[in-house]
């Protein structure tokens, strides 16, 4: 008569992993300002590296060759490339985070992965 009621205990471990959350997520975005992420364009002329939560910390240009044109796409590849790769640290992050709070929540992974730009 009362099987249903295990899933109580369940619920409240949720819960206080819930009530965590705020803290844990101020915690990450922290540690996410001090972890960086690097890229370069496809030519190899501009290195572009990150924060993991997206700020350009630097912009590297590699000889002279380029300019006009062709070094503003340079630039836009390597940004592009570096804020993809400063999304999938981010969303690594998001996940190792829900794990450690055991938070089974149908659909968490499809809302990070939109979240973040992913798939």
């Amino acid at each position: 008569m009362f099987k249903g009621l295990g899933n109580i205990g369940n619920i409240a471990s949720m819960m206080g992993s819930i009530q965590q959350l705020p803290d844990r997520i101020k915690e990450l975005n922290d540690r996410m300002k001090s972890e960086s992420v690097s890229a370069s364009s496809g030519c190899g002329a501009v290195h572009v590296t990150m924060s993991g939560t997206g700020h350009v910390q630097s912009v590297k240009i590699a000889d002279g060759s380029l300019s006009g044109e062709p070094l503003e796409l340079a630039i836009a590849d390597a940004t592009n490339a570096a804020g993809a790769a400063a999304k999938q640290l981010y969303a690594e992050s998001i996940s190792h985070l829900v794990n450690d709070l055991d938070l089974k929540i149908p659909g968490l992974d499809s809302i990070i992965t939109t979240l973040t730009g992913g798939g």
